[in-house]
């Protein structure tokens, strides 16, 4: 901080310098001004008589007419008066004394006074000023952000993504009880989606020292009779009946689970040792080796969307378009895009999207369709218009979806 303000102090006292001086001059250097003028004056009359001797010698040698001769002599003379009468009007600069201590002293001093009114003194040091990152964003503008986003669900009760991101946000701020809640609301939306289920039950889990009796297990249960292999679900079905002392269940379960992971992903080396643990209490041998499934690199699906001409007249422009990529069969998506009838057609691509997979890999072949929503409902209804899902590998490209179906009412 001190080497700033060194570094501020010489810049001012530069600055003053340029503009002081000029005021400080004194009588000596006004002196030196009106010698350079009478020299230049001078000078300029001894060319002047040359060029009059010259005129002089061109008429005697019969060179130039008397009134050539005439006319040239009047401009030069003319020249040399001008030139005189521009000196002599020169200012002599005198000092300014008074004004140079004025400015000197007021433009500090003044400076000083309005950065001490509206200024911080913090901002003097760098090392505060470039260590703050405005950018950043602090747990209270969070907090904030989900507060708005459940005032919004409670003006918009039906809309299925807000509850999930809204759950997705209370379980990552800790606040257990309240994501359980917002995944409740969410079932009631998609009551036919494994995965909802699985995150509800583990929420649950979650804010009761990880218990899943009671509740979470029949939420588990609900969750693997609509997707008996959603990978959540087989983890914390695994989890109830280590709890419960089922080992053989647990062993299972996790074995289930381990056949649907990346071999060498961190999370199947710690199922493995779960695994083992099981099949250890439950007086098991060791489990061989289950094969993995290799997953796809990731959803970067790309293609165009588009509504039949025949179902034009029963989609209003400002009803939603969902696109969404789910596991074969069905079950919960793993990304969605959002869309209007007004954007029909329009072309889509999932790259960048955000993922709803959670800890879910994804396998070599998805299932991606499109459908209009007319509740704005993610989850399917009566009266909406679907397209026929097609089975693709996720980083497919040229991918076309036509809506072409009403829901039977």
């Amino acid at each position: 901080m001190t080497s700033f303000i060194v570094f501020a102090v010489l810049l001012v006292v530069a600055a003053l310098l340029m503009v002081v001086v000029p005021l400080f001059r004194n009588a000596s250097g006004a002196q030196l001004d009106d010698d350079a003028n009478a020299l230049q004056t001078k000078t300029a009359l001894s060319v002047l008589r040359e060029q009059l001797a010259e005129l002089d010698a061109d008429v005697a040698a019969g060179d130039m007419s008397q009134s050539d001769y005439q006319r040239t002599r009047d401009e030069l003379e003319r020249r040399a008066l001008e030139e005189g009468e521009t000196r002599s009007g020169t200012l002599s600069g005198k000092p300014a004394r008074g004004w140079g201590m004025a400015t000197a002293l007021l433009i500090p001093l003044l400076a000083g006074v309005i950065y001490l009114d509206i200024g911080s003194l913090d901002g003097l040091d760098p090392t505060q000023v470039g260590g703050e990152d405005t950018h950043q964003v602090t747990q209270e503008q969070v907090e904030e952000m989900v507060a708005t986003l459940a005032e919004r669900l409670k003006q918009d009760p039906e809309n299925a993504e807000g509850w999930f991101m809204l759950a997705r946000s209370y379980s990552a701020m800790g606040r257990f009880a309240d994501a359980a809640t917002a995944y409740g609301e969410l079932a009631k939306r998609m009551p036919d989606e494994a995965q909802v289920y699985a995150d509800w039950a583990d929420a649950l889990a979650a804010g009761n020292n990880r218990s899943l009796v009671g509740e979470p297990s029949r939420l588990i249960d609900k969750a693997l009779s609509l997707e008996p292999d959603n990978i959540k679900a087989l983890a914390l079905s695994g989890s109830a009946a280590f709890q419960a002392s089922d080992f053989a269940k647990a062993a299972a379960q996790w074995e289930r689970m381990l056949a649907q992971l990346p071999a060498e992903s961190e999370l199947a080396t710690s199922i493995r040792q779960g695994i083992a643990e099981a099949r250890q209490k439950a007086g098991m041998a060791p489990a061989a080796a289950a094969p993995a499934v290799a997953p796809g690199a990731g959803i970067s699906l790309a293609g165009t969307v588009a509504l039949s001409p025949a179902l034009i007249e029963k989609a209003k422009a400002d009803d939603v378009v969902f696109i969404y990529v789910r596991p074969e069969g069905g079950g919960m998506p793993f990304a969605i895009l959002r869309k209007t009838v007004a954007d029909l057609p329009v072309q889509f691509d999932f790259a960048g999207v955000p993922s709803m997979a959670g800890d879910r890999p994804i396998p070599a072949t998805v299932e991606i369709g499109a459908r209009v929503s007319k509740s704005g409902n993610a989850g399917a209804r009566p009266g909406d218009l679907d397209s026929s899902v097609l089975a693709v590998p996720p980083d497919a490209s040229g991918v076309n979806l036509l809506i072409e179906t009403e829901l039977a009412q």
